[in-house]
């Protein structure tokens, strides 16, 4: 049995990859249960219940996960999730690289690791850079809050594995420290602009070592909340913060 994967080159996010990467890559992405997998989320820790889909946010939310928000709506990717995490956490580092390595869409350009979860712990996290060390003509990329596990890494990242840094975790602190590439969910482009970050509508800058840059607030959010209120300004302004998925195909 194989890991599953997302087909992810119509997702609005990706739209425009072609128009600065010159050709139209395959792109896929590859997910585990959000909140659930997270070790070191904070502000956007939410989870979506495996069974029924009912969301629990964290004394410490600000903003809600996009991808709890999506597993609270669908079955679907909350058994695809699940069974990507029931496969991997039982296994050693060797056994996850092979069912990584073997599970891998041969097609693929591409690969984003984690739209949920993230890195569970170091020989996940290690797994993944040994897998994209086999597959030196294929472009990894993942945003994570699980720092200390890059920390410890930090001189065995594979230079087509390209890691940002999520602001927002209980580690910050170590992005700052070590001076690495954060990406952050700002509420308004004027927080953008006065954090002097640039906003990624396409990837651009996460798939790319161009620094720090800026994501505008998305996904589901409690009613009343500043990051609803936020969302509904952004929408009156007519400003295309949406990163929903067009067509998702599983492998």
């Amino acid at each position: 049995m194989l890991l599953k994967f997302s087909i992810a080159t119509e997702q609005a996010k990706l739209k425009d990859i072609e128009k600065w990467l010159g050709y139209k890559p395959v792109v896929y992405s590859f997910s585990l249960p959000s909140g659930w997998t997270c070790p070191f989320a904070l502000n956007c820790l939410s989870k979506a219940h495996r069974i029924t889909g009912k969301i629990t946010d964290s004394k410490h939310t600000t903003f809600r996960c996009f991808s709890a928000s999506d597993e609270a709506r669908s079955p679907h990717a909350r058994r695809q999730r699940w069974h990507n995490f029931d496969m991997l956490r039982q296994l050693d580092f060797e056994d996850m690289v092979t069912l990584i390595a073997s599970s891998l869409p041969h097609d693929c350009d591409i690969c984003r690791v984690h739209v949920g979860g993230d890195f569970f712990n170091q020989k996940y996290f290690n797994a993944w850079l040994h897998v994209a060390r086999l597959f030196p003509t294929k472009q990894f990329y993942a945003y994570t809050k699980s720092i200390p596990y890059w920390i410890a890494s930090l001189d065995n990242i594979p230079s087509n594995f390209i890691l940002n840094g999520s602001r927002g975790g209980s580690r910050d602190n170590l992005m700052d420290e070590y001076n690495l590439k954060i990406a952050e969910v700002v509420f308004s482009l004027e927080e953008a602009e006065g954090k002097d970050l640039p906003i990624d509508h396409d990837e651009f800058y996460a798939l790319n070592n161009m620094g720090n840059f800026a994501l505008l607030i998305h996904g589901t959010q409690p009613k009343g909340t500043d990051a609803s209120l936020a969302i509904k300004d952004l929408k009156q302004q007519g400003i295309n913060f949406s990163y929903s998925r067009k067509k998702v195909l599983t492998t």
